[in-house]
Parts: structure tokens; C-alpha cells; sequence
């Protein structure tokens, strides 16, 4: 009986863009099969489901093709941002000449510092592109409606409104300024501190990544906003310690406890940030997404290695 009734099911409409199934045809099939929950869907056979709901929702709800694609995008780009920005800081302490260079121009390091956070500032807060081709499309179709001819008017997006490529060379600038005064800090410390620092964090990345993919760990999401606020006070208690460090000093015991809390605040954000990326944003914010945890990942590294030159100091 349940092979007769297997037999008996339609094929999955063929979709094409400028075509969608009409409801009657949708209404026989549904006549057709009295059981639909006998019926299964393999990845290939879902190909009919229109772009626009592959495309214009978060990625959780996505196919899990195109969960797959921007998880692949979102951590090529922050491998590459990693590799690269460890890379010149290798560079730079293997290079004396670069070193004095870096030493004797301090001023070109608070530039480099101010131009990365207005990148940073600037990729986060810069609207979508998407988002005016949808407004001005809106409006071409009501101009439709009403006037019955009209032609499709200019998306005047603002002038900081970034394409993808202009994204993309953001994000390589912001990379290159971080990398910059990373590589300062490193300076400071010896070889042997920083390839414990870079091995401790990512045994914590890979670790925090795992836990907050897991579908185990997906309510948490529902308590984000909470979280967000008791880390962005724990943020600016982390600031105004550092602020006032510079003028009065820390001593020693100050200063661990300092780099402890600054591990802890930014492991809880790579936690919720990872989330968040998946289920909170758009496919095509994967640019944003990988500078999100590329700073959570190298402020991580940098407490890190604070704590542990500390200890051998001690």
C-alpha cells in the first residue's frame, strides 16, 4: 500500500524565475496526495524555492547549502585577516630596520590606531546596498501602477554606503592598521610568550566556535540582548581601567585581574558573536561578520598574552 501511494506522487514543480506555479496547480497536487508527510525532499529536489527566500532572510533560515556558503566565506575572510596580520607582525620582529622605523615614528602609530577604528566604525554602521535597490524598486512599481509606464529611477545611495568590492578594500585597510599596531604590541614581549599566547587562544577559539555552532547551545540567543548589556559594561569598565592606567599607573596585582576580566569578557563575546553571525544576520553580511570575530579573536590574544607575561615577570 505505502509503495502505491509513493508512486502515485507528483514530481517537484519545475521553477524558473520569471514563472511561479499557479495556486491550482498547487491545489491538485495537494488532491493528488492525501499523505504528504510520506513525501521526502532530498537538498537536489528543493531547488524550485524561489531566490528571494533563499536570499532575503537570516542565514539560520537559509538553505543549509547556503549556511554552508556563508560559513565558508565568513571564515576564509577571518583566516585571512588572521594569517595576514601574524604574518607582518612575524615580519616586523624578524626585521630590525622596521622595528627602529616603527620606534622612532610613535605618531604614525596613533594615526594608524584612529584610521582602523574609522574603518571599523565604518563597516559596522554602513547600511546595506540592498536595502535602497529595495526601496527604489518599491517605488518603481507603484509608479507602475499608478502611471502605467515608468522607468526604474537611480539608487541614490549615500555616498557611505559601500559596495561589495568597497567592502572588501575596507576591510583589507582596517586589516593592515590592525596588523600595524599589533605587531608594536608584540614587540614587547619575547618569542617564546607570544607562541604560548597564539597557541592558548586558539585552543579557546576553536573550543568557544564549537560550543556556540551547536545547536545545543541555540537559546542562548534568545537572552543576547541581556548578555550584551552586562558585556558592554564590563566593555567600558575595561576602558576606564585602561584610561586611567595611563595617568596613575597599575601595579601588578591591578593589572591581573585587569587582564583576567578582559579573557573572560571577550571569550563570552566570541561566544555570542559566533552565534549571532548565523542566526541574526543577512547571506551577504559576511564582511561584517568576520571583522566581528576577527576583534573579538585578537583582543582575546592580547589579554592573553598579557596574563602571561605578567606570570613570568612574577
Amino acid at each position: 500500500m505505502k509503495d502505491t501511494v509513493t508512486s502515485s506522487l507528483p514530481p517537484p514543480p519545475d521553477y524558473n524565475e520569471s514563472q511561479v506555479p499557479p495556486a491550482s496547480a498547487a491545489a491538485a497536487a495537494a488532491a493528488a496526495n492525501p499523505n504528504p508527510t510520506s513525501y521526502y525532499q532530498s537538498e537536489e529536489t528543493r531547488d524550485f524555492i524561489p531566490d528571494d527566500f533563499k536570499y532575503s532572510v537570516t542565514v539560520t533560515s537559509c538553505e543549509p547549502r547556503i549556511r554552508r556558503w556563508f560559513m565558508r566565506k565568513v571564515y576564509t575572510l577571518l583566516s585571512c585577516q588572521l594569517v595576514s596580520s601574524f604574518a607582518f607582525c612575524f615580519w616586523v620582529s624578524r626585521s630590525p630596520k622596521i622595528q627602529d622605523a616603527i620606534y622612532r615614528h610613535q605618531v604614525l602609530y596613533v594615526l594608524v590606531a584612529l584610521a582602523g577604528l574609522v574603518s571599523c566604525v565604518w563597516l559596522t554602521l554602513a547600511p546595506r546596498a540592498s536595502d535602497y535597490d529595495e526601496e527604489y524598486s518599491g517605488l518603481t512599481s507603484e509608479t507602475q501602477e499608478t502611471q502605467g509606464t515608468a522607468t526604474r529611477p537611480a539608487s541614490r545611495q549615500p555616498w557611505y554606503c559601500l559596495s561589495y568590492r568597497g567592502q572588501l578594500i575596507l576591510l583589507a585597510f582596517f586589516t593592515l592598521c590592525e596588523a600595524y599596531t599589533l605587531s608594536l604590541v608584540t614587540l614587547v614581549y619575547d618569542p617564546r610568550t607570544i607562541l604560548s599566547a597564539l597557541f592558548i587562544t586558539g585552543t579557546v577559539v576553536v573550543g568557544i566556535t564549537a560550543m556556540a555552532l551547536s545547536d545545543r547551545f541555540e537559546t542562548t540567543v534568545t537572552a543576547s540582548n541581556t548578555i550584551y548589556y552586562w558585556l558592554n559594561l564590563a566593555m567600558w569598565l575595561l576602558i576606564g581601567i585602561g584610561f586611567s592606567s595611563i595617568f596613575f599607573g597599575m601595579n601588578a596585582k591591578v593589572d591581573l585581574l585587569y587582564s583576567w576580566l578582559g579573557a573572560a569578557v571577550f571569550t563570552v563575546y566570541l561566544f555570542i558573536d559566533t552565534q549571532l553571525i548565523f542566526r541574526k544576520v543577512y547571506p551577504d553580511e559576511e564582511i561584517r561578520c568576520a571583522m566581528m570575530l576577527y576583534l573579538d579573536i585578537i583582543n582575546l590574544f592580547l589579554y592573553i598574552l598579557r596574563i602571561l607575561g605578567r606570570n613570568r615577570e612574577d
